[in-house]
């Protein structure tokens, strides 16, 4: 995308008038479709339909925009973005109008919904659904993510400047390659903090974070965490029958089917 200044931003829309009846600017622009799907649905009620998305490149893009785009227009618009690290330190943007923070770390967070990953499955191995609901254990599954994953990212969240680094497509979680990524961040963490400021600020954070499924699902990057072992978890019911679903697809037909209930909050950001 062409370099335009935080000010002229805002108005990009102008080219997409005819798509859209409101603007909605989000970070980077991949798999566009299964993004659209969930913000449809969440407008769906307001009458107001997107057929085009506006990515701007980066969270600050998107952040330095909506600053810039304070005062009255007579377009709609909405700014959204993810709620990342900041999420956890609750360090997000509270005062811009028109920005939309999701209350998860990423969009892709809203997709991990039990029924609707049931009926995708479902499709795929053709068994009855409680069958396939036991066989995946969702809920148990989860609980046994969730300690090792939230206190990685509690202190991925302590990280300071470049010292965190996110680790892409892991396909399985091994427990003691967790532990290890998380004292590897320890040290890094303790050259630049002292062992009380860290026990201080750890404790503090995981008194506010519990090791939940609830937290699991909010703070824990879907897209780079979650899904991949999601789709590990799938390897189950090769024996029954092949799940092999393109992550495109699988994200895309979340999104048709997931509860949107926790995004409906976006409607009223836009003005």
């Amino acid at each position: 995308m062409l370099k335009f200044k935080d000010y002229i931003m805002p108005n990009i829309g102008v080219f997409f008038r005819h798509k859209n009846t409101v603007d909605v600017f989000i970070e980077d622009n991949y798999d566009e479709e299964f993004y659209l799907a969930l913000v449809n649905r969440v407008f769906a009620k307001t009458g107001h339909k997107i057929n085009k998305l506006l990515p701007l490149g980066c969270k600050k893009n998107v952040v330095n925009a909506c600053s810039a785009d304070q005062g009255k227009r007579t377009i709609k618009r909405v700014y959204i973005v993810d709620g990342d690290l900041e999420l956890i330190t609750d360090d997000n943007d509270k005062t811009l109008r028109h920005l939309f923070v999701l209350r998860k770390y990423c969009i892709e967070n809203y997709l991990i919904h039990e029924e609707s990953i049931l009926e995708i499955l479902h499709d795929y191995v053709l068994i009855d659904k409680e069958k396939i609901s036991k066989q995946l254990s969702f809920e148990n599954w989860l609980k046994g993510l969730s300690k090792n994953l939230i206190d990685l990212f509690l202190h991925y969240a302590l990280c300071v400047g470049k010292l965190c680094e996110m680790v892409k497509k892991i396909p399985v979680l091994k427990e003691e390659k967790g532990n290890q990524r998380i004292s590897d961040l320890k040290v890094e963490i303790l050259k630049v903090i002292s062992e009380e400021e860290y026990n201080e600020k750890i404790y503090t954070l995981r008194s506010k974070w519990a090791y939940s499924v609830e937290t699991l699902l909010q703070i824990v990057s879907a897209k780079d965490y979650l899904f991949p072992l999601l789709e590990f978890r799938f390897h189950k019911f090769k024996s029954i029958n092949s799940v092999n679903i393109r992550r495109e697809t699988l994200r895309l037909r979340l999104a048709k089917l997931c509860d949107i209930s926790e995004l409906t909050p976006i409607s009223n950001y836009i003005e």
